[in-house]
C-alpha cells in the first residue's frame, strides 16, 4: 500500500496558523525547510521525527495527523 501526504490539508492549517512561508513553519518546528518544501510539494514522504515535529508544531491531532500524512495514493491501488 502506497501512503502520500495531503499537502493541501497541511498548507490549510499553515494558512489557519497563520504560518505564511515554509521558511517560518522550518524555524518553528526545528526542521530543515528544503526538506519540509520537498515534503509540501509531494516530491518525498516525511520520516516520523518530522511528522512528529510538524503535528506538535502544529497542534496538530492524531486523527487528523493520521489523516494527513497516511492518505491512501488511491492512483496506485
Amino acid at each position: 500500500m502506497t501512503y502520500v501526504t495531503d499537502n493541501n490539508a497541511l498548507r490549510k492549517i499553515m494558512i489557519d496558523k497563520g504560518i505564511k512561508t515554509v521558511t517560518k513553519l522550518a524555524e518553528m518546528s526545528g526542521v530543515n525547510r528544503n526538506t519540509l518544501g520537498k515534503v509540501l510539494n509531494g516530491e518525498i514522504q516525511p520520516s516520523a521525527d518530522f511528522m512528529y515535529k510538524l503535528v506538535a508544531c502544529l497542534e496538530i491531532s492524531p486523527e487528523v495527523a493520521g489523516n494527513i500524512f497516511f492518505n491512501n495514493d488511491l492512483r496506485t491501488a
